[in-house]
């Protein structure tokens, strides 16, 4: 008779835990730490790849946007066009100034990675940007891209969100301030922004950060040195004059040796904006290169303006979650706290820091058990995201 009794416990207490299980399974915080903890090894190429493994491979389309320039955008589909039961959440990946191709590797793994999860990925094309132009009309073209996305008849219009690289980051940040979309994106993640693109000139002319009121040296890479040239240029509006400085610079500006010096023979065919940009990228102190931007006339200092976070960070309603490598060489890990800063408080979710990527890749030096911290810092970060996203 016991064991009898006994059997009948056991088939009652396994089947409570079944019931335990699957209730607990569909609760969504567990749901989205599950689907954050298979996340990360597939964005970061490394370590099991259950995603990959266990889901089906996303349908990948490409369309076209803007209405000025048209531009090819990529979607990326958890299910094939047409076969959704109801519109799905989407992300739109802002890749920065001279992005790398569509159909790049990193940018492939990146939007499969997240449309196995449930959301749709929208990879939009900046020929501008790709070319390393970047202008004040470039927050616009993106504004352009989230409006197709969100018309788009497989996306709830109301669950469409940002996550922008470099440059992109704070592109992203500025279209989530247009009035146009500003009451509709549903989140931003910038990874590796910058908060004001004067600033940024001067810390990569000068080659420095301003650290508790002190100028420290940094050495910018080859990205941003060139990055720089030509937002400086996208400021002048003689074209001659943009011509001419950008031949005489481009060779030194990608070099990576000593920073260009200043030339009173070359100056002299100079005048005006163009002048101020070849003393401001041949500024020789952090004071020097202040001093440069503060020459610029009106109008280029506008165009800076259009291009900077901060002049619009006020406007912003959606969520922003925040990310920076410390030792990245592209944008300065010094600008990641002024931009938190600037960011509302009723709108800053999450400003994490982060040692494990190289700018805005996963470090080629790979994974060990000292990054353990900030693993845990990314699946929190990522969770966050997710909560919102999904």
């Amino acid at each position: 008779m016991w064991r009898r009794r006994l059997a009948q416990l056991i088939v009652v207490l396994i089947a409570l835990a079944i019931v335990a299980l699957v209730a607990f399974a569909t609760l969504r915080p567990f749901r989205i730490g599950a689907l954050t903890l298979a996340l990360v090894p597939e964005l970061l190429g490394a370590g099991p790849q259950a995603l990959s493994a266990l889901t089906p491979t996303p349908t990948r389309i490409s369309l076209s946007y803007g209405v000025a320039r048209s531009d090819r955008l990529d979607l990326y589909l958890p299910e094939p066009p047409g076969s959704a039961a109801e519109p799905r959440p989407a992300v739109i990946l802002v890749l920065g100034v001279h992005q790398v191709a569509l159909d790049h590797p990193a940018v492939v793994r990146t939007a499969m990675a997240l449309a196995r999860i449930g959301l749709i990925v929208a990879v939009p094309a900046d020929t501008e940007l790709a070319a390393g132009r970047i202008g004040p009309g470039a927050p616009a073209h993106l504004v352009e891209a989230f409006q197709a996305v969100a018309a788009r008849p497989e996306i709830d219009p109301e669950r469409v969100g940002l996550a922008g690289f470099s440059a992109g980051g704070s592109l992203a940040l500025i279209a989530a301030a247009d009035p146009a979309i500003a009451e509709r994106v549903a989140y931003v993640n910038a990874f590796g922004a910058y908060a004001d693109a004067a600033t940024l000139l001067a810390e990569i002319g000068s080659r420095s950060v301003v650290i508790d009121g002190a100028a420290r040296a940094w050495q910018p890479g080859e990205l941003s040195r060139r990055a720089s040239l030509e937002l400086i240029l996208g400021a002048i509006s003689d074209e001659t004059m943009r011509r001419l400085l950008r031949d005489e610079l481009a060779p030194v500006v990608t070099e990576g040796g000593p920073p260009p010096t200043f030339d009173p023979a070359f100056a002299a065919r100079l005048d005006g904006d163009a002048l101020v940009a070849y003393r401001l990228l041949t500024a020789t102190s952090r004071s020097a290169a202040d001093a440069a931007l503060a020459d610029l006339s009106a109008p280029a200092q506008a165009v800076l303006a259009a291009l900077s976070p901060v002049t619009v960070a006020a406007d912003i309603r959606a969520p922003v979650f925040l990310m920076h490598d410390v030792g990245d060489d592209a944008i300065p890990f010094a600008d990641f706290e002024p931009l938190a800063a600037v960011i509302p408080a009723a709108s800053l979710r999450r400003a994490t820091a982060f040692e494990i990527f190289d700018h805005v890749q996963p470090d080629a030096g790979g994974i060990g058990l000292e990054q353990v911290p900030d693993l845990w810092n990314l699946f929190v970060h990522l969770r966050d995201v997710l909560d919102l996203a999904l």
